[in-house]
């Protein structure tokens, strides 16, 4: 009895047989086994045969071992691959090869390798000529399976011609000019082999010049179709999904000379987005069964789906129970807006969106709606007040959409809304004709402190002053806002100096790129982003050693830096005396400054912080509770769930109740919007030309313009 192996254990019929190493071996010697010799297993469909590798053996010698086991082998008909630790698929092609794998038997103490012997595409039709691509029509090459060994691969053969004067042979690793076999005798030919396992063609021989001297060669070829095109600028769409047709004429002609028209490289370009991102129709019918997958990972999230009565997709609100239960240990301040979307059918999306402890954005919701309109703000503020159940009074801040001030007044009659200062001032700039930029200027920062201003009496000085050097239309512009609403001084709520809705246009900015997503992916996109997020600043504050958030330390230090210079006098425990210009009272216990600051952001002013500093207070206890590491961690302690795809049932979408896609209106003319609207009022800013010097809304990329020498 032979035993390959070390020591190994043999059972029959309840006895029990144990050969050491130093029995096997000699056994094997008196069989003419040479010592070390590996067996090697090579399979080949349900069939395995043993051949033994010595140090000797050559590949030639195993290829005749293998012919001898299996007669309908030929040469260059199969291929051979083992396998390895770490490494699945290892070549067996030559000597070098054997070497290698019988050092790597040695190193390892293996006996037994099993070698895969896989068939190679029949080459026997390799003399029939088959056209890859129809030469009319914008068919794509998919469409014509004539390789199917090739798989994708098949689509860069192609690529390789050039013009309508060439033709692909049936073996797949052949192309030749269709002039080869006539009197001409072309020259143009490709060759390639397929390498296994990995089922590549490898380029072995190309000539790329044509000798037929056919003048009706042309570089517009019907071969480059769109699906073609598509396929070649995919890999490309992943990375950048923003890839305009222009930029792929030229990729084409730049890498494969050959020159397809605006329409063929627009076709390309959709073709690409919808294989990489998939098809908008087909997106809403998949939006039944990833609202259901959402619910189910995402038992405590809120997603609400509406349609219209002829079941074609109306509106979605998508609520995260992980922000939900973050948003307590937020400030009570929401940051709402609406973005357009730059889909196949358009819409707008509307977010709101709060700030964490340490000044970073944190998304709470989003809603997929037709339009930005009073109907659907409302709609959108009831499914919010539904999914919050916040106790607590919030305070928005948006821009001035006529909508979205009605809908916030009617569903949340109590909270405080305060308007964007930033539109606030764009809007304010339209009323200066006439005057230069510093006079611009000079004003612009007047109204910005008439909103900073703490006190109702400095408030009203500095709009006075406002009015009186701003003219008649700045001051008409003034009485149509409600102070309340802007400034300071008159604001009834508390928004710890929070004045602009910059936080939700970064949010939108954050997004751009999903933007053009079909709607499926829209959500599943921003979900993502916002689940790594979470858990990035999750893993982030682990390492935090302090007390507050380190943007609020960062402030502190600034602080120090403004007052180091001040003299403090104490009056009380609790009562100072901070003499500047002007000299300013502190109370400790009320945390209250009499330049009004404290009370504003809830944070301490520098005043009072030369005050605690003086008393020897610890500055973190001073801290609103929000800006806390602690409250910091609470914020990002929960986590939106992964939706896996996995159990997706591959019927979804052919279901007859499936959603349909939204109600398509009347295309608005011209090119598609790309850009957000710009808010009321707001003009955009003028840029000078690189190219031509001309001041307009054009830059040196898209400049048209003559030039003048």
């Amino acid at each position: 009895m032979v035993v390959v192996g070390r020591g190994a254990v043999t059972g029959i019929h309840g006895f029990q047989f144990v050969h050491s190493a130093i029995e096997t071996k000699d056994c094997a010697r008196s069989m003419g086994i040479m010592e070390n010799a590996v067996v090697l297993l090579c399979k080949r469909g349900d069939v395995s045969c043993g051949v033994l590798l010595e140090r000797t053996l050559s590949f030639q010698s195993l290829m005749t071992k293998l012919f001898a086991k299996w007669k309908d082998l030929s040469e260059g008909s199969f291929s051979l691959s083992y396998s390895f630790a770490g490494h699945p698929k290892c070549l067996l092609e030559s000597d070098e090869d054997l070497c290698v794998l019988y050092a790597l038997t040695l190193s390892s103490r293996t006996e037994c390798v099993d070698v895969a012997v896989k068939d190679l595409v029949d080459t026997s039709t390799v003399s029939t000529v088959v056209d890859v691509c129809s030469s009319s029509g914008d068919v794509g090459c998919d469409q014509l399976v004539l390789l199917d060994s090739v798989g994708t691969q098949v689509d860069l053969l192609p690529s390789f011609s050039g013009t309508n004067n060439s033709k692909v042979l049936k073996s797949a690793v052949k192309a030749v000019c269709l002039e080869r076999h006539t009197s001409k005798e072309c020259n143009w030919i490709v060759k390639a082999k397929l390498e296994m396992p990995s089922g590549y063609f490898i380029i072995k021989q190309f000539v790329g010049e044509h000798t037929c001297g056919d003048a009706s060669l042309s570089y517009s070829s019907s071969r480059s179709t769109s699906s073609f095109v598509g396929r070649l600028v995919s890999e490309d769409m992943r990375s950048d999904e923003s890839k305009r047709p222009v930029e792929v004429m030229k990729d084409m002609k730049k890498h494969y000379g050959v020159e397809i028209t605006y329409r063929r490289a627009w076709m390309a370009v959709k073709k690409a987005r919808a294989h990489v991102y998939g098809d908008y129709m087909e997106s809403f019918k998949e939006l039944s069964w990833f609202v259901g997958a959402f619910r189910a990972s995402n038992p405590d999230s809120m997603c609400v789906l509406e349609r219209h009565d002829s079941e074609h997709f109306k509106r979605m609100f998508l609520g995260f129970a992980a922000c939900k239960y973050g948003f307590t240990f937020c400030r009570p301040i929401l940051f709402v807006d609406g973005t357009f979307l730059k889909s196949t059918h358009n819409g707008c999306l509307l977010s709101a969106c709060a700030k964490d402890g340490n000044q970073g954005l944190y998304p709470l919701c989003l809603a997929v709606v037709d339009s930005e309109n009073y109907d659907n703000w409302y709609w959108f503020m009831e499914q919010l007040k539904d999914f919050l159940e916040d106790g607590r009074v919030l305070v928005f801040v948006s821009d001035r959409h006529d909508g979205l001030l009605q809908a916030v007044k009617q569903i949340f009659p109590s909270s405080p809304h305060s308007h964007c200062l930033v539109h606030l001032k764009e809007n304010l700039k339209k009323r200066f004709g006439g005057l230069d930029n510093s006079k611009k200027k000079y004003l612009v920062n007047l109204f910005n402190l008439c909103a900073y201003a703490p006190t109702v009496r400095e408030f009203e000085k500095l709009l006075n002053k406002l009015k009186k050097e701003g003219g008649v239309k700045v001051a008409a512009f003034l009485d149509t806002l409600d102070n309340q609403h802007w400034c300071h001084a008159y604001f009834p709520g508390k928004r710890y100096g929070e004045l602009s809705s910059n936080l939700v246009e970064c949010f939108n900015n954050w997004i751009k790129k999903e933007q053009s997503l079909p709607i499926t992916l829209l959500f599943d996109k921003i979900r993502l982003k916002i689940m790594e997020q979470m858990s990035a600043r999750r893993s982030a504050s682990m390492k935090w050693k302090g007390v507050i958030c380190p943007i609020m330390e960062k402030k502190f230090k600034g602080l120090f830096n403004v007052s180091k210079t001040w003299a403090i006098s104490r009056s009380s425990d609790d009562l100072y005396e901070v003499r500047c210009d002007p000299s300013v009272s502190v109370n400790i216990s009320s945390r209250s400054c009499s330049c009004g600051e404290w009370h504003i952001n809830s944070f301490p002013c520098a005043h009072a912080f030369c005050a605690l500093k003086r008393g020897g207070k610890n500055l973190n206890d001073y801290v609103d509770h929000y800006y806390s590491v602690d409250a910091f961690h609470n914020t990002y302690s929960k986590s939106i769930n992964p939706v896996p795809t996995i159990w997706k049932d591959v019927s979804v979408g052919s279901d007859a109740n499936v959603l349909l896609p939204p109600l398509c209106n009347k295309r608005p003319p011209g090119r598609p919007r790309t850009e957000r609207i710009p808010s009321t009022g707001v003009k955009s800013r003028k840029i000078t030309c690189g190219r031509c010097g001309q001041v307009g809304r054009h830059n040196r990329a898209r400049c048209k313009e003559p030039l003048q020498y």
